[in-house]
């Protein structure tokens, strides 16, 4: 049997800096997020070879039989996933639909946003998880290509001073900043434990990837400097109005943010997937619909009415994200150990 390719964990580990993830690390490090993102990705690293090291442990069998192993561990696993997988979906529609009614769709009803979305991801989660990597592999391509195009064009309009001086940062603030990179890069990862146990090119495509928001970071930086990088939402889109194509293409940012529009389609869609994979089985179809609708209801009216309820996603948002792979990984190791 041909194995598949890790390429949805591409898109996985970019999609929850999009929105709020730069913006908090850059705020905790300001000049100096570059060198937090690079020790950022090699701690990362360890949390996505303790996941790979889980799917390779299945031996040939679903995440579901695995954890029915063992009553207790595996209940409480199961339930953790869960929680991540809502998290993940959660923050992603968040973001897409505060991206779309901001950027491109300002005077365009919520419902009129969030349907078709929602609609396109049922259609292709209920396919398995074969779809979503085939959609992963067919969008790499041009993800690469728009991402190569941006880091392109955001070099001319570098400022090295921006830089300067270097390691100015409080050691605390870089520490806070490191493990904020660890938890927001690798956390989506935990969707990958569906992965099938021969899965290939695991590691190379968390590395690709984390590889790219560093660039990303320094782009950022090196275009607005420490002062308004934190001035402005979505950084990552405001700095691409910034850019033209050839030096003479305008008003490309449209097109270019494309890029991070597959990594929450990817992201979303697997979170779709494993909801229903969790959730009981004789009603997943029916509980993982009425989930999604609750948290489009809560996006709409709870965190997106209220900034203060997104502000608190944004200062929870590092916490989670290393806190709760190191817990799975903790209670995973638990249970491997258990079950030889």
């Amino acid at each position: 049997m041909k194995k598949m390719s890790a390429t949805p964990l591409f898109f996985l580990t970019r999609s929850l800096f999009f929105g709020l993830g730069i913006s908090l690390i850059c705020k905790y490090t300001d000049k100096d997020t570059y060198l937090a993102a690079i020790i950022g990705t090699i701690l990362g690293l360890f949390i996505i070879l303790g996941y790979r090291t889980i799917i390779r442990s299945k031996n040939g069998k679903t995440l579901v039989e695995v954890l029915q192993k063992d009553k207790v561990i595996g209940t409480i696993l199961r339930v953790l996933l869960l929680i991540s997988s809502i998290f993940i979906l959660t923050y992603t529609l968040l973001t897409y639909k505060t991206f779309v009614s901001s950027f491109l769709l300002s005077t365009t009803p919520v419902y009129m946003i969030f349907i078709p979305w929602i609609i396109l991801l049922f259609y292709a989660a209920s396919s398995g998880l074969p779809m979503i990597h085939k959609l992963a592999t067919s969008l790499f391509p041009l993800s690469l290509v728009l991402a190569f195009l941006s880091i392109v064009s955001a070099f001319g309009n570098f400022d090295y001073y921006n830089f300067l001086p270097i390691l100015t940062s409080k050691p605390t603030d870089m520490i806070l900043s490191i493990i904020a990179f660890a938890g927001i890069s690798a956390f989506p990862g935990i969707l990958s434990l569906h992965f099938d146990s021969d899965v290939k090119h695991y590691v190379k495509y968390y590395l690709l990837s984390a590889s790219l928001i560093v660039i990303a970071i320094l782009c950022i930086n090196g275009v607005f400097g420490e002062v308004l990088v934190n001035v402005f939402r979505f950084p990552e889109y405001m700095v691409l109005k910034q850019l033209k194509l050839l030096n003479f293409i305008e008003k490309v940012e449209n097109i270019l943010s494309i890029a991070w529009a597959f990594d929450l389609f990817i992201t979303s869609l697997f979170s779709i997937y494993s909801i229903k994979e969790l959730v009981p089985k004789k009603t997943s179809k029916w509980t993982t619909c009425i989930l999604v609708v609750i948290i489009a209801i809560i996006i709409d009216k709870v965190l997106d009415y209220n900034y203060i309820n997104e502000l608190f996603l944004y200062y929870a948002l590092p916490y989670i994200s290393f806190g709760f792979p190191i817990l799975i990984l903790i209670f995973f190791f638990y249970l491997l150990k258990k079950r030889n």
